[in-house]
């Protein structure tokens, strides 16, 4: 990376057993593209009540490639009944698994490896000025 790891706790201690799985999927991120360029995760525990202890935390991961932003936002939703992960690894795991795949996706496409219809031009994909 050109720019170390940005890293930040809100409302929570900082762990370096966090840090270190933090920087494990960087590694991995690494691994599928070239050239990335840096990369920003906020990991923060939600104030919803007294006993924060059992929500989840909200994680946000900014990941720069050349041509590119991509942002992930896994962030505690009162679901209800539903059961959320509250374990910070867990959640970690699940944003940048949604990073991992939009870094495939992003990396696809810029290589043009995605499949065009036949007869359809090359390009932005819509109707051209030209056309018209």
């Amino acid at each position: 990376m050109d720019i170390p790891l940005e890293l930040s706790f809100h409302n929570v201690d900082p762990s370096g057993a966090v840090k270190a799985a933090v920087e494990a999927h960087i590694r991995k991120l690494e691994q599928l593209h070239d050239h990335i360029i840096g990369c920003r995760v906020s990991i923060e525990m939600p104030h919803r009540s007294q006993k924060a202890s059992g929500n989840p935390p909200d994680i946000h991961i900014v990941l720069r490639v050349p041509g590119k932003e991509i942002v992930v936002s896994k962030e505690y939703k009162d679901n209800g009944h539903k059961k959320a992960a509250t374990d910070v690894y867990a959640v970690l795991d699940g944003a940048f698994l949604v990073a991992q795949n939009q870094l495939k996706e992003y990396r696809r496409v810029s290589h043009g490896d995605v499949k065009r219809k036949s007869g359809e031009p090359r390009g932005a994909g819509g109707p051209s000025a030209l056309d018209s």
